[in-house]
């Protein structure tokens, strides 16, 4: 089951736990607990990460599935008639769409371009039809043998538009150079979950390895007879998650919750997407409720590598508590406190029914990484790579009665 998704997105891109998600609009809401020093707080749930695993539970949803989505087809084809390269489907509506959590690869064949010269030029044909700022179709190329993006990512709708005859100098690439074509959805708002129908992620054509002085073609695929491009799917990237021992140091030594490389603590793989969930917690009212943590991050990327906090009280719909995105982090501190946090019912309030007296409660934490993954760049930023986790408290004030709690106006004035 898809999420639906309530949030507010602070990046600038990227039911039940198999699915990633990126909310849209912000119900992040704070409260100074030293406002309330009288209040009585009584502690829902707390656990320090010094005993065990103790109902946490965790993965990685990045492994494709269903095949490879990049196919030849007629759909919406270049100049109205003929094949182009199609990264869409027809299973979710009769217009055409896709899916959430796509990591689709359209391969040019590895091809030696030393004979085109400094001159070496990759063109190409393509349209997009995606969420605009969450879902990209990128142009790459392997360099040292790591593939880079070639300019930024395409969203949003845009008509066939051709590179012409002057696109993308590959002389300084990988020689025999390697070139790709993804796309990347992330978790919601797609024709999967009947929230954003569009036309069909993106597709190409007529791509072309030549020389445009000297005419010289080594490769073309106009997606005729067949192609020459290969399609594939991003797999598993692994799941980094687990009790381990700080890099710097534990907040309350000596474990905390990791999403860390533990082969390799300065590099996380691309297109990784790890999810931590909490057990349920049983909250016994809908008012005064507030969730804390103590987080220290390290995530030295730029706009594709970044970590949220959602939070949901029935497993299928989800809001953004915490969000943030690259280049921030090092060994020096640790954000988060416990006379700040996330006051839960105001994400609950007149969105989820809630019965009287108690609800039920489960914060889910996720890290992802962009097509190139997530290093220490430079290398002298902070420790290592990841996001780390300690303490977690929830806890509220003493519940008022059933009559206090339908006179929610005037409770809910009480903590502005």
């Amino acid at each position: 089951m898809k999420r639906l998704l309530i949030g507010l997105v602070v990046l600038v891109l990227a039911a039940g736990v198999a699915n990633a998600t990126r909310p849209t609009e912000d119900t992040s809401v704070t409260r100074d607990r030293s406002a309330l020093t009288t209040e009585r707080l009584d502690v829902y749930f707390f656990d320090d990460v010094e005993s065990g695993v103790n109902g946490f539970t965790h993965g990685d949803w990045t492994a494709g599935g269903g095949g490879p989505k990049f196919h030849l087809d007629t759909y919406m084809a270049y100049g109205g008639s003929g094949y182009s390269w199609w990264c869409g489907s027809f299973d979710y509506d009769a217009d055409g769409g896709y899916g959430n959590n796509w990591f689709e690869f359209l391969q040019l064949p590895p091809t030696d371009v030393s004979s085109l010269g400094e001159y070496a030029v990759w063109t190409f044909c393509y349209r997009t039809d995606s969420e605009p700022t969450y879902d990209f179709l990128y142009f790459q190329a392997e360099s040292l043998g790591v593939y880079v993006d070639i300019g930024p990512g395409h969203d949003a709708y845009l008509p066939w538009t051709d590179v012409g005859d002057y696109g993308a100098l590959i002389a300084s690439y990988d020689n025999p150079f390697k070139g790709r074509f993804l796309f990347s959805s992330d978790g919601a708002w797609s024709d999967a979950d009947g929230e954003n129908t569009v036309g069909g992620g993106c597709a190409v054509d007529n791509v072309k390895l030549f020389n445009p002085f000297t005419a010289e073609v080594l490769f073309y695929d106009d997606g005729e007879s067949g192609g020459l491009c290969t399609p594939g799917q991003a797999g598993a990237a692994g799941d980094f998650w687990h009790i381990g021992s700080d890099l710097c140091s534990s907040w309350s030594m000596p474990h905390l919750w990791q999403c860390v490389n533990v082969a390799d603590t300065t590099y996380l793989p691309p297109l990784m997407q790890n999810w931590l969930d909490s057990p349920w917690i049983q909250l016994p009212c809908t008012t005064q409720a507030m969730w804390h943590a103590k987080g220290h991050f390290e995530v030295p990327g730029y706009y594709g590598d970044y970590w949220y906090v959602w939070a949901t009280f029935d497993g299928v719909t989800y809001y953004t508590m915490k969000a943030n995105y690259g280049d921030f982090g090092s060994c020096t501190g640790w954000s988060g406190s416990y006379n700040t946090g996330v006051e839960l019912s105001t994400l609950v309030y007149d969105t989820v029914p809630v019965v009287w007296p108690q609800y039920n409660f489960q914060f889910e934490i996720a890290m992802f990484t962009d097509g190139d993954g997530c290093g220490v760049n430079p290398p002298s930023v902070g420790g290592g790579v990841g996001i780390e986790f300690d303490d977690f408290l929830v806890d509220g004030t003493t519940c008022p009665s059933p009559v206090e709690e339908q006179s929610w106006g005037r409770v809910k004035s009480m903590f502005k």
